[in-house]
């Protein structure tokens, strides 16, 4: 498993996580090229799960990609073959699953589309495909 590219992939979507919520927060438009109108799903009913933003959800997920990633860098014995390595799978997994999910939601339900958002879903696929090589 290649944790450097793990780690500077969680850098980036942390990056792009942070500058959509730094957007709304601060009730900014945030432009688009490919949906025109990015406001329309960073603002829409579904813009938030489980009780909190998706994006705080991603700065969250990205947080922990990078600590994670760093730990494997730094104390590679901890990373053979064992339940912390699963368990790694199993949340970049759920994440993977959850980002295809909010695309679905942008497709068939709010039928607009965030760039910034399918970018950042393509980060969490990148990060547990190259976990599962």
């Amino acid at each position: 498993m290649n944790y450097s590219i793990t780690l500077i992939l969680a850098l980036l979507g942390f990056a792009l996580a942070y500058h959509i919520w730094h957007t709304k927060i601060n009730k900014q438009q945030l432009y688009c090229i490919l949906g025109k109108d990015c406001n329309k799903v960073i603002e829409s009913e579904h813009s938030g799960h489980f009780g909190t933003e998706n994006t705080v959800l991603g700065m969250i997920y990205y947080a922990v990609v990078f600590i994670v990633s760093l730990i494997a860098l730094m104390y590679p014995a901890l990373f053979g073959f064992s339940l912390f390595t699963i368990g790694f799978l199993i949340i970049t997994g759920l994440a993977a699953f959850f980002s295809v999910y909010l695309v679905g939601v942008q497709s068939f339900v709010i039928k607009h589309f965030c760039e910034y958002c399918l970018a950042s879903t393509g980060i969490v696929i990148a990060i547990f495909v190259i976990l599962l090589i």
